[in-house]
């Protein structure tokens, strides 16, 4: 008899050893004492994605739009494979009348469940398949100091090239013939003001043929057209495609994805968005088309040094050409303030001068992990004048 129960306790030991309960982070349990619903990421106990990665290596494309499409196809059949099971049981809940929404990240096989109750937090929580629920985070995004505003009309809607755009000699490369024609540029921040009149000729949305889709994203809430209450992305983007010699590349086009729905920016949508630009979709997005993707992705976000959590979609820019840009802090000009993502290897650090070319005095400083150079480059950040969310000709 005491044989016959050590087998059975064994037995169960097994069982319970091969459908182990997944890691819930404790934010998801505080959110969810606070309100009904909360978002939840889902890492996934199979995911195996060095396999996916090598296989796509293993093709060596050589073409850009081969490599665009080709990374996406794997990588997202990938992820389709591994998350079948607990995206059925979502889809059978949804039918229940549940309305949570899912929004997969193909790079990192992950997957974006928004608006779950805790009862679905416990289904995922015990399904085998799940390794862990990660809870969303937000980092703060630095605000554009508010100077004197001004109106376009006012100045019969011509305006002198700013002092950054001279500061880094634009103007001569305009004479050279190198105005941004032909490149995209995506921008991750809070939105933009896409009808203001120094951005809305470099909108790629406004191009002929062209609407919203594959250029326009906003993952939370899935607004369908452009918008900005913020005002940082609608500044940042005024700084490299604005026209009204506000901007640095006045023939570039943009697109952008809201990573930063507030004055902070969520984990979640800064991953989605990272998806976005290395593959648009349309504002549900769905239907990818990635041959839409940017040449570059500025990014004036980021959160405390070393961390790694966005290398995974560097990479994928990499592998694409896209370069990732992002600014490198304001903590201040202290060595070692250097923060993440700009700190990190693959991505292209910039930091803040002010018109006299000395460091903004809030510019962050590297050097970023094992001693690396950063910033790559500063440039300027202080007294910038651009585009104002508030006003179609506001500055």
């Amino acid at each position: 008899m005491k044989y016959q129960i050590a087998l059975v306790v064994f037995g169960l030991a097994c069982l319970a050893l091969a459908n182990p309960i997944a890691k819930v982070e404790q934010g998801i349990w505080n959110s969810l004492e606070e309100s009904e619903l909360t978002n939840v990421l889902i890492r996934f106990r199979r995911a195996d994605n060095e396999a996916a990665w090598n296989r796509f290596y293993s093709l060596r494309l050589t073409t850009r739009e081969a490599i665009l499409d080709t990374q996406h196809a794997i990588l997202k059949e990938h992820a389709d494979i591994v998350q079948a099971d607990v995206t059925a049981m979502l889809e059978k809940s949804a039918l229940a009348g549940k309305r949570h929404y899912l929004d997969q990240l193909w790079i990192t096989t992950e997957l974006i469940v928004r608006d779950v109750d805790r009862e679905t937090v416990e289904l995922l929580r015990d399904h085998p398949d799940v390794e862990a629920l990660i809870a969303e985070e937000f980092i703060p995004l630095e605000q554009v100091e508010e100077g004197e505003s001004f109106d376009l009309r006012d100045y019969n809607n011509t305006i002198q090239n700013q002092w950054g755009v001279v500061n880094v000699q634009a103007p001569a490369a305009w004479a050279r013939g190198i105005t941004g024609t032909g490149i995209v540029i995506g921008n991750i921040d809070t939105g933009a003001r896409h009808t203001h009149v120094a951005l809305s000729p470099t909108y790629r949305g406004n191009n002929a043929g062209e609407n919203h889709n594959y250029n326009w994203r906003a993952p939370t809430g899935n607004a369908a057209t452009p918008s900005d209450t913020n005002g940082h992305g609608t500044h940042c983007i005024g700084t490299h495609s604005g026209t009204q010699g506000i901007g640095v590349a006045p023939n570039s086009r943009w697109i952008a994805c809201r990573g930063c729905a507030t004055a902070s920016c969520s984990t979640f949508d800064l991953n989605s968005c990272g998806n976005f630009m290395a593959c648009p979709t349309n504002t549900a997005g769905g239907a990818a088309q990635c041959n839409r993707a940017p040449r570059v992705v500025n990014n004036s976000w980021g959160g405390a040094g070393g961390s790694t959590f966005y290398n995974a979609i560097l990479q994928a820019w990499r592998n694409a050409g896209i370069v990732g840009v992002f600014a490198i802090g304001n903590s201040g000009t202290n060595c070692n303030t250097a923060g993440s993502p700009g700190d990190q290897p693959l991505a292209f650090g910039v930091g803040s001068i002010a018109e006299a070319n000395t460091l903004s005095t809030f510019s962050s400083v590297g050097p970023g992990p094992n001693d690396s150079i950063k910033p790559e480059v500063s440039a300027p950040g202080t007294s910038v004048v651009s585009a104002s969310h508030l006003a179609d000709t506001g500055l």
